[in-house]
């Protein structure tokens, strides 16, 4: 297969993130059956360690932030996330850098007729999410990575990454999100996260709520683990203003004074508190973490689409809030940045998404909204979503086209004010590519 074939060829699949409509079930998400396909790949996922993430909120920054951390400290490490903002690729890479074309190609031309052969039992795959992240581990292997930062796609316990036996585990921030598939409660969610947690492997929790953390704490105490509360064991002092924010964090033997946080908002302190914790942990595995790398690895990450600030006279933000905690963190960290001019909000909300939640919290801060969809079957209509912004008060107007509302938003900003393109991780990959070559046109 060529890159556009292997690209055919894991759509061919159900996907979960495309169509919003998930089967949440052993049946429907087997690891027995995912394991066997990589049993017959010569188990891929055992030739390196892993750090395995899971969490609602945070954990895209808190796998980037580590891998940065990690690459800093000199070793060779792998990276997956999900979903992607621009290219499919992007959720695979080492050190830094997105699997090739090729290499993309190869290694699902490896999986597809192992997956053929297993797809004649009664038990086979269904899912693109499992066939890349089969490919994620075949192409770290073949990488000879030493360390591979693994973030979940959905829940923890029967999510295709759950295979891995990790060196060590790390639960970011849980929130409602997915109420319908992993329960209606911070406990029921909780428990889906923790069931990333193996025995006697450590756990670093960031800041939870009671009732979360009470779980985690249960989950971890059955299996043996010790949890590292990150927050309790690295205090973390902010200092500096937005769009500039540095950090100090002392605990635990470690001490790190001034260290520059490329990320906006007062979240990803709470995030590389996470990172600050795991790694502590980890210099026991690799002693090249030290003080330094992880101060470096901090300042050095790169992350798109997370308050990516991409412009600051005007400010021009890229964004994926699409849940109640995101839609909260995004207003938090743009009123830090004393926008004194108007502040405009390009949206665009999936259809499996509680829009008016978080349309309600958007409207604390923005003074008007440009409402269209993204490309996607799962886009929200925008007359639907105008709908619901005029029952909460808010100024409007519609385009059924993304690329007029960036170009309408474009036209009404001055050196004060703010653009920000949030409520779909869709919305933001369509649009990124075009606000970045049209911030230039400001000076």
């Amino acid at each position: 297969m060529n890159f556009q074939e292997s690209v055919d060829y894991i759509y061919s699949f159900v996907d979960f993130e495309r169509t919003g409509q998930i089967t949440y079930n052993t049946r429907a998400l087997d690891l027995k059956a995912f394991s066997e396909l990589l049993v017959l790949l010569s188990n891929p996922h055992e030739e390196f360690a892993v750090v395995h993430v899971a969490g609602t909120k945070g954990k895209g920054s808190t796998c980037a932030m580590l891998a940065s951390v990690l690459r800093a400290s000199g070793l060779r490490v792998g990276l997956f996330t999900s979903p992607h903002l621009l290219d499919v690729r992007e959720r695979i890479q080492v050190n830094g850098k997105w699997i090739a074309k090729d290499s993309f190609a190869r290694a699902l031309s490896v999986i597809k007729p192992v997956h053929a052969h297993l797809g004649l039992t009664s038990r086979s795959y269904r899912t693109t999410f499992e066939l890349l992240t089969a490919a994620a581990l075949l192409h770290f292997a073949e990488e000879h990575v030493e360390v591979a930062v693994l973030e979940t796609g959905l829940g923890g316990r029967l999510d295709a990454t759950n295979v891995v036996h990790p060196a060590l585990s790390v639960i970011t921030r849980i929130g409602y999100d997915h109420t319908g598939i992993l329960g209606g409660t911070l406990s029921a969610i909780a428990a889906e996260k923790a069931g990333i947690i193996k025995e006697n492997i450590p756990v670093v929790v960031a800041d939870q709520k009671p009732e979360a953390l009470t779980v985690i704490k249960r989950v971890a105490a059955e299996k043996n683990c010790p949890v590292v509360e990150a927050a309790r064991e690295f205090r973390a002092t902010p200092s500096g203003t937005a769009p500039t924010q540095t950090v100090s964090f002392k605990g635990n033997g470690l001490k790190l004074e001034g260290i520059r946080l490329p990320l906006l908002g007062a979240h990803q302190i709470q995030n590389a508190s996470c990172v600050v914790a795991a790694a502590k942990l980890l210099s026991s595995k690799f002693p090249s973490i030290d003080a330094a790398s992880i101060g470096r690895g901090l300042a050095e990450v790169r992350l798109m689409g997370r308050v990516e600030l991409l412009r600051a006279d005007p400010f021009i933000v890229v964004d994926c809030a699409h849940n109640l905690e995101s839609a909260e963190s995004l207003v938090e960290t743009l009123q830090e940045l004393c926008v004194s001019g108007k502040k405009i909000a390009i949206i665009g909300i999936s259809t499996n998404k509680d829009a008016r939640a978080i349309l309600a919290i958007m409207t604390r801060y923005f003074d008007k909204f440009l409402v269209t969809r993204a490309d996607t079957k799962r886009a929200m209509s925008p007359v639907l979503l105008a709908d619901q912004l005029r029952g909460l008060g808010a100024q409007i107007e519609a385009f059924d086209s993304a690329s007029d509302a960036a170009n309408a938003g474009l036209s009404m900003i001055g050196p004060e004010d703010l653009l920000c393109v949030t409520g779909s991780v869709y919305l933001a990959g369509q649009l990124r590519p075009f606000l970045v070559e049209s911030a230039g046109r400001f000076g």
